[in-house]
């Protein structure tokens, strides 16, 4: 389906649209963003391992000036020196890749947030038809990018320019220097201008970071249709979720009346609620209630009561209670009790039988 044309995408894109768009990987980037970070980074490790580094440069340098052969080398030898000096650079430099890697990730998290989208790094191979990229190398978007880098190398070679021009006295001096105050000169001069750079790259992020959050949003807003569309499944969804939820009540009323059969008594309103209650006294701690409805469930139920000879018997406020407090299955609270072992001895007495429940209230 072709984009729609950005003059009837007026509308801010929904919720919905947003998380399928980061599900499809498509969230607001900055190469802006991500490098002033991992300048920054490499900035902050220099300075603290600008000790260690001093070190191991200047032991290096001493071993390699006053290195002596007793014999010649073989290539097994030749070969464990050169892993080993391989290894002591890796050591050296790993504080530094840990700090390009890590910022590199903060930044993209910073512009669009974390993101996990298997989505985006599935195999397309339009990415790397020849056409596609030669077109993409001749489109407008590629020549504002060529300007933007253009522009940049160009605030920077001023910001050199500048620098370096201001500390000229210094440069010439340094051939009266010893070699130790060259190279903390020189490291001075490189940490100042670095930091300048780094300054002026975090302003044009900030720029960057703003343009790319703006157009992000742009890009996922939606026409009118396109949100009538969404609203309507989103409605249907609605439907579809209360049609479930009138099935799971049914099914439930259904298993609620098979229990009615079995059940010693039927409190009534008379006519509003209906509450089937049933105790065995050597299964039970208190009577439970197994069926209870309101309005038409209640005549249901008491119709269900007559037909199988369970006791029907009016007590409004008793039924209104056990209606309000206790959902089938259950048993009823203490404070139930006594009324409902009222009833119940009621009825077993109907029966001529012994009441099942002890009905002291001396308490």
């Amino acid at each position: 389906m072709a984009e729609k044309p950005a003059s009837e995408r007026t509308e801010q894109a929904t919720p919905q649209r947003m998380k399928k768009a980061r599900t499809e990987g498509q969230v607001a980037q900055s190469q802006e963003v991500p490098s002033v970070l991992m300048i920054g980074a490499l900035i902050l490790v220099l300075v603290l391992a600008s000790g260690h580094m001093h070190w191991w440069f200047t032991s290096q340098m001493r071993e390699g000036l006053l290195f002596r052969l007793n014999s010649s080398i073989s290539p097994e030898t030749f070969g464990e020196i050169l892993y080993a000096r391989g290894v002591q650079c890796l050591v050296v430099l790993l504080p530094f890749l840990l700090a390009m890697a890590v910022a590199s990730g903060v930044g993209s998290i910073v512009v669009g947030g974390a993101a996990w989208s298997p989505k985006a790094i599935r195999l397309d191979l339009s990415r790397i038809s020849p056409i596609k990229g030669f077109k993409n190398l001749i489109s407008l978007r590629s020549i504002v990018k060529l300007l933007i880098s253009i522009s940049k190398l160009t605030v920077f070679l001023a910001i050199a320019w500048q620098y370096i021009g201001a500390r000229m006295d210094i440069l010439l001096s340094l051939q009266w220097t010893s070699a130790t105050g060259v190279l903390y000169t020189i490291s001075r001069l490189v940490l100042g201008l670095g930091v300048r750079i780094a300054v002026a790259l975090a302003a044009i992020a900030s720029v960057d970071f703003l343009y790319q959050r703006w157009n992000h949003r742009r890009q996922l807003k939606m026409t009118r249709h396109e949100v009538k569309e969404e609203r309507k499944e989103h409605e249907v969804s609605s439907e579809t979720k209360g049609r479930i939820r009138s099935i799971q009540m049914a099914m439930a009323q259904k298993q609620m009346l098979q229990e009615v059969p079995g059940a010693d008594i039927v409190v009534t309103n008379p006519t509003h609620y209906a509450v089937a209650l049933r105790y065995e006294a050597t299964e039970m701690a208190a009577p439970q209630v197994v069926a209870k409805g309101a309005d038409f469930m209640c005549e249901t139920i008491k119709e269900i009561a007559r037909a199988n000879g369970v006791p029907i018997i009016e007590k409004p406020e008793l039924a209104r209670a056990l209606y309000a407090s206790v959902e089938p299955g259950e048993a009823i609270p203490e404070a139930l009790f006594v009324a409902v072992a009222e009833v119940l001895a009621a009825i077993y007495r109907l029966k001529k039988k012994a009441p099942p429940l002890s009905l002291d209230t001396s308490e």
